[in-house]
């Protein structure tokens, strides 16, 4: 499963934190087969209360998503507990941005607050080529 090197700490946690940025920077961005390639193929994603199974439930879902449903989500606070050289448990804040129209903004649109600020929690594998997600989940702390 992993390669055959251990990276350091330091590494393994810039590594995990650099996916889970590329993996909502692809969402805010409408990429859902970048996206999609971050699950690890039997990993799941408790999203709106609806369980979605490995990378092709994850794309379906994306692909359904209005095309003028902008987003930004600011991840903080990551905190990545390596469990041994393969598997970590990571921890992070999340702020969302939404504006909803009804085509893709072409320039910057009013801003309102966040629909919400998360508490995530993520358990992710490390595979021959890269950490992928395992299962993704959110608490909302605030929302409107």
């Amino acid at each position: 499963m992993a390669s055959q090197s251990i990276p350091d700490s330091a590494t393994t946690q810039r590594d995990i934190e650099q996916m889970i940025f590329r993996f909502f920077l692809h969402l805010d961005e409408q990429e859902y087969d970048q996206l999609s390639s971050l699950m690890a193929p039997t990993g799941t994603w408790l999203r709106n209360n609806v369980l979605l199974r490995g990378p092709q439930d994850v794309r379906d879902a994306m692909r359904s998503r209005p095309i003028g449903f902008t987003t930004r989500h600011l991840i903080t606070n990551v905190i990545v507990d390596v469990t041994d050289p393969d598997h970590a448990d990571v921890t992070f804040y999340m702020t969302v941005f939404v504006h909803s129209g009804d085509m893709k903004p072409t320039g910057a649109v009013k801003m309102d607050v966040p629909m919400h600020v998360s508490i995530f929690r993520q358990k992710v594998v490390r595979t021959s080529d890269r950490w992928r997600i395992a299962e993704l989940s959110g608490t909302p702390t605030f929302h409107r």
